[in-house]
């Protein structure tokens, strides 16, 4: 994950993650330093105000001061951001129906670079909807609009993306242990800069799934997916024209095994098939499997594990894919009633072997390994009051070829929630 998104404060409906999240790690690492995830009061609107300040000392995730000089930008590869965040938070509770919405807009000031500067706006709704016993369901939105991360794209140019997603699942528990599942999604991801136009692309996802609900708690699951990828623009690719759309299917199996009061085990994993528009070459049929654990040894201490072997987008570069595998590892410790202790640590080896098509995006010179590490301190002096103080490091290995970069970084955020 790029860090120079970790001033970032994600807004997420906790309904909506719930009902969408494959396999949910009690510390998550796929954003670090960990999330501050606005919780509402029951039946109530949350307005919410909050300040960071950050230094990181490769912002633009530069191999050395050499790169920066040949890029006219001087020898600095540092920089600190300031960002002040106002926000609004919904819970209401209609009968049996459950509404929730979170959305802010926070200003970010670079200090060194501070072409970059922009405004971060995000809106996340979801209504969580029940018809009698046996019917329940989502339907929600989501909008995100930010600077793109500098873990693939090293330019000095202010390139802002945005996210739009709109979805809808339900479903039926047709026996007290089995229920039948289904869902609909849609997406959009758009960049500002015109050399990134390729890269845009509009999604759409239908899934159907099968569950046995055994009497532990647990589930035990069948699910079928398929997505459909649009991308409008061209990608230049060796001197020709490549439209990158593709058609995915996927047959999965979704466990979440509670093992005892304190063990959950969750898996989700089987057959993908991608298949190009243009270029087969790019076409990927394999395993992709998501294996994780959460462990709960005391009351204080949280710990969970994952490991992954599975394809993953990589819009920040170009529009082909990457075959990723990973492991991560978190952890969380209840110091005292108002201090927590969070440590993060991400692997991943990412192959772009399988969707090298005929030039360069994809080769197999971009084949790199990402570590990633965070350690913060979370104090809540108050029940609406939060501050966090996290220091973090990445680092990026090509295997291949010269390159990749170290970043260290340390910030300080707090929020208010009235």
């Amino acid at each position: 994950m790029p860090w120079q998104i970790v001033f970032l404060i994600p807004i997420c409906s906790c309904a909506a993650v719930a009902t969408q999240a494959s396999a949910t790690d009690l510390v998550p690492t796929d954003i670090m330093p960990p999330a501050d995830i606005i919780q509402p009061p029951a039946d109530a609107v949350t307005p919410y105000a909050g300040y960071s300040i950050g230094y990181d000392s490769n912002l633009l995730r530069l191999q050395n001061s050499a790169a920066a000089q040949a890029m006219g930008i001087g020898s600095d590869l540092s920089d600190t951001t300031q960002r002040y965040l106002f926000g609004l938070a919904v819970d209401k509770t209609l009968s049996r129906q459950h509404l929730t919405a979170n959305l802010n807009v926070a200003k970010v000031d670079y200090n060194h670079f501070d072409q970059l500067n922009h405004l971060d706006k995000n809106l996340a709704a979801n209504w969580n909807w029940h018809a009698g016993d046996h019917f329940e369901g989502n339907i929600g939105a989501n909008y995100s609009e930010g600077l793109t991360p500098f873990i693939d794209f090293h330019l000095l140019e202010r390139n802002i993306r945005t996210q739009e997603k709109v979805y809808a699942d339900g479903s039926w528990l047709f026996h007290p242990s089995w229920r039948v599942r289904g869902g609909l999604e849609y997406s959009k991801l758009k960049y500002d800069l015109a050399s990134q136009q390729p890269a845009a692309n509009n999604q759409n996802r239908t899934e159907l799934g099968l569950d046995y609900l055994a009497a532990s708690g647990s589930t035990i699951g069948l699910q079928l997916r398929h997505t459909h990828a649009d991308f409008p623009n061209p990608e230049l690719d060796n001197g020709l024209l490549v439209f990158n759309g593709y058609n995915q299917d996927e047959v999965k199996a979704k466990i979440d095994w509670l093992l005892s009061g304190k063990t959950q085990l969750h898996f989700l994993g089987g057959w993908v098939s991608r298949k190009q528009d243009a270029l087969p070459v790019r076409n990927f049929s394999g395993v992709n499997t998501r294996l994780s654990a959460d462990w709960s040894p005391t009351g204080k201490i949280q710990l969970s594990v994952a490991g992954w072997r599975e394809i993953g987008a990589v819009d920040d570069l170009s529009t082909v894919y990457s075959l990723n595998h990973g492991a991560s590892l978190g952890s969380t410790w209840q110091y005292s009633e108002k201090i927590q202790l969070v440590a993060q640590y991400k692997y991943q080896k990412r192959d772009f072997g399988p969707s090298s098509g005929s030039g360069t995006f994809g080769s197999i010179n971009q084949n790199d390994v990402l570590r990633d590490a965070a350690l913060s301190v979370v104090y809540n002096p108050t029940l609406r009051w939060r501050v966090q103080l996290s220091g973090t490091r990445s680092t990026q290995t090509l295997r291949n070829a010269p390159g990749g970069f170290v970043s260290n970084g340390v910030m300080l955020n707090t929020r208010y929630a009235f």
